[in-house]
């Protein structure tokens, strides 16, 4: 692709302008209604890679932006990832009504002095949120497919921070329909009844989980759970060197490379043994 479309609702990008800033699987899709019936009108972003070969079946990673930030956040993480080896979409989050409060210190104290609600894009997890995000999500996928030369086969799930916990959320929803699933800095999804219902199932989905910084750490209770549920996850910590110029920054590209790593490991051989997944570090 040699030029960017911008329509009302879509943004379609080769990575090419913006790389220096920036079978069960079949059956289920099929189940789902089609595209024409499934097309809707909503904010995302959808990215080429460069030297798109329209004979070849990418893989797709379906990337969920962080609370407060919007689909422009693939033009961060997808260039650190690969700007070659895969088509990346990114739907807007669901607007949600956000209190913001500016506080100045007076005699010690803390003292709100004003507030305001203003809408921010984020992924609540409120049952009717979970479902609208589900819809963006494979709503997105269909756009990429309608688009671009997809391998349905090697759907990856990724997100960030509030992002991320919806995504390891709808990929327990729908196991079987993804190749992997990977939460950067999220927080484990709220505990339901139905959160596991899909275990049996999510034995087979490759789960990479990022902890450190200023993400949530797990907890002991949701380690047992995983582990007794059998699921497949590989948990890496990514400390910050507090004395190193932009640690946060250098810490995401070492997160993003190793994410790299760990799809097309699994899109090249999805039945590799889950330790061959990463080297020691």
């Amino acid at each position: 692709m040699s030029k960017v479309k911008t329509h009302s609702e879509e943004t379609v990008v080769p990575l090419r302008k913006i790389s220096h800033s920036f079978e069960s699987n079949i059956k289920r899709l099929s189940m789902r209604q089609n595209h024409s019936e499934r097309s809707r009108s909503f904010a995302h972003i959808l990215a080429s890679p460069v030297h798109y070969e329209p004979n070849y079946a990418y893989p797709l990673l379906v990337w969920l932006h962080d609370a407060g930030k919007s689909e422009l956040e693939l033009f961060d993480v997808v260039p650190k990832i690969s700007s070659q080896n895969y088509v990346a979409v990114a739907p807007r989050g669901i607007s949600s009504p956000t209190r913001r409060i500016v506080r100045s210190r007076i005699n010690g104290r803390l003292i709100d002095e004003k507030s305001w609600t203003e809408p921010c894009n984020d992924w609540p997890e409120t049952e009717d949120c979970i479902s609208e995000a589900e819809n963006l999500v494979f709503d997105s996928i269909d756009q990429a497919m309608g688009k671009f030369n997809i391998n349905s086969r090697r759907i990856f799930l990724l997100g960030r921070g509030t992002g991320a916990t919806m995504a390891l959320r709808l990929a327990f929803r729908n196991p079987s329909e993804f190749a992997g699933v990977v939460s950067i800095d999220g927080a484990f999804p709220s505990l339901d009844n139905l959160l596991l219902r899909n275990w049996r199932s999510l034995r087979d989905l490759p789960i990479l989980m990022t902890t450190g910084g200023i993400s949530a750490s797990l907890s002991a209770k949701q380690l047992r759970l995983m582990h007794t549920a059998g699921m497949t996850v590989v948990i890496r910590q990514y400390n910050e060197n507090p004395g190193t110029p932009n640690s946060s920054r250098l810490r995401m590209d070492r997160i993003l490379a190793d994410v790299n790593r760990w799809t097309m490991k699994r899109a090249l051989n999805p039945l590799a043994p889950i330790a061959e997944l990463f080297g020691h570090r």
